[in-house]
């Protein structure tokens, strides 16, 4: 005991000496000091005790520390993948307005333009396929241009458009099959429809 009490005086006394060093006390707290002092040599153990505690606050600070870098490592990562999607998100509409503004409208366009007018009829109703004919497209094939309207992902839509355009006049019009852009020569509508 008497040990702890040499101990604790020995670092009252350095801790007193730092304090002095550090700044000068007022009376007051010098005051305060040495009753603290009287009671610890009077009481080691509330001295070990309080040590006891500040070691384990300390341990607590520490670990909250820790534990709040770990969460500030882990929003950096998040605030980095988030800016990672918000670019990649920012490529992807300017690719999708790039596509949108090349894809072929039925929309007129602001400002002048023209149209050729096939016909006007009372009883030709054409405007359901208004979606599906987008574009005309000129293929050359053996110097000549042979003209293609639309896109049909369905056949019957196809010879339906195909009948509708031959009331315009447009006799020897015909449906053609594509795949993967490639034209199949000897494709038959009406064969492959049953006709």
């Amino acid at each position: 005991m008497k040990k702890i009490v040499t101990v604790l005086m020995t670092f009252l006394l350095i801790a007193g000496i730092n304090l002095t060093e550090a700044q000068t006390l007022s009376k007051n707290e010098r005051k305060a000091l040495k009753k603290e002092i009287k009671t610890y040599k009077k009481n080691p153990e509330k001295w070990v005790r309080m040590q006891k505690k500040h070691k384990t606050e300390v341990v607590n600070l520490n670990d909250e520390v820790i534990d709040l870098k770990a969460k500030l490592a882990e929003m950096d990562k998040l605030r980095a993948e988030r800016e990672e999607l918000a670019t990649e998100l920012a490529i992807l509409k300017a690719k999708y307005a790039s596509l949108e503004s090349e894809m072929p409208s039925t929309k007129l366009p602001m400002g002048t333009v023209y149209q050729v007018q096939m016909g006007y009829y009372e009883y030709l109703d054409l405007a359901s396929f208004n979606e599906k004919l987008k574009t005309i497209k000129a293929e050359d094939v053996d110097g000549k241009k042979r003209y293609v309207i639309g896109h049909f992902v369905n056949l019957m839509e196809a010879v339906q458009f195909r009948n509708d355009i031959k009331i315009l006049g447009i006799d020897d019009a015909f449906v053609s099959q594509y795949k993967n852009g490639t034209r199949i020569m000897d494709f038959d509508a009406m064969k492959a429809i049953g006709n």
